[in-house]
């Protein structure tokens, strides 16, 4: 599988294998439309953290992104924290979520939180959080929008910060020899990197965040939820850690 497969696997995700099948129809019947789980997802978010609609379905889709990175980067990832509330909600559904890694990203994406704050390992998660930042410039062509990407507990900024050791082999992942390859190298023109990367739609694979929202609902939110920041890393299925 290669960078631009992957991708299309992450977007075209619709969260669907949340719900069992008996449910279905309730779901699509109160959401409908385009991609009714993902809406029904999105939906929990906002009732959990207070977000509006289109900040959530915004957050899934950098969500997306993030794991996306996660997979195909040699050190671990570190999240925002909007995408690690997102995260941590996709973890509660564990038959889901373990569905997702072996069927959608082919890859065990593991959660591995501070258990207490220890300087040597916020630094790696800070190390990690600005490398993550880096390699989605370079990736999707884009800057990430400030208001999922920017909530962090980390200050400063990347000058000086060194990249996270290697974690894993890349090729163990994909099984190929293009991985070299930037993801925007799949969609030359600058019209397809909006499309594919850009979340106007905000679900990917022709989602729309645009069930009941009121003429005001607009992506902005009250900071994304509740104070303080992420500490927390995805790493290989074998459990190596986030860089140390």
């Amino acid at each position: 599988m290669n960078k631009k497969e992957l991708w299309l696997n992450i977007a075209n995700y619709h969260f669907d294998n949340l719900v069992p099948t008996h449910f279905w129809d309730e779901i699509i019947a109160k959401f409908g439309g385009q991609s009714p789980f993902t809406k029904a997802f999105a939906d929990k978010l906002c009732r959990k953290f207070n977000w509006k609609k289109q900040f959530a379905m915004k957050a899934i889709w950098e969500y997306k992104k993030f794991v996306y990175l996660g997979v195909i980067s040699d050190c671990g990832v570190t999240p925002s924290k909007i995408i690690d509330q997102v995260w941590h909600e996709h973890l509660l559904f564990s038959v889901g979520y373990r569905n997702f890694c072996k069927n959608i990203i082919e890859y065990d994406f593991d959660h591995n939180p501070e258990l207490v704050s220890i300087n040597s390992q916020t630094e790696t998660f800070q190390s990690q959080y600005f490398y993550t930042i880096d390699l989605y410039k370079k990736e999707f062509g884009l800057e990430p929008p400030e208001e999922i990407w920017d909530a962090t507990k980390f200050q400063g900024n990347a000058a000086g910060i060194k990249k996270p050791k290697k974690n894993k082999l890349v090729s163990t992942v994909y099984g190929t020899d293009d991985n070299s390859e930037t993801l925007i190298s799949f969609f030359p023109s600058v019209e397809s990197h909006d499309v594919e990367f850009g979340g106007g739609e905000f679900g990917g694979g022709g989602a729309t965040a645009s069930w009941g929202f009121d003429s005001d609902d607009s992506s902005d939110s009250d900071d994304g939820g509740s104070d303080g920041g992420t500490s927390c890393s995805s790493s290989c299925g074998s459990g190596c850690g986030g860089g140390d």
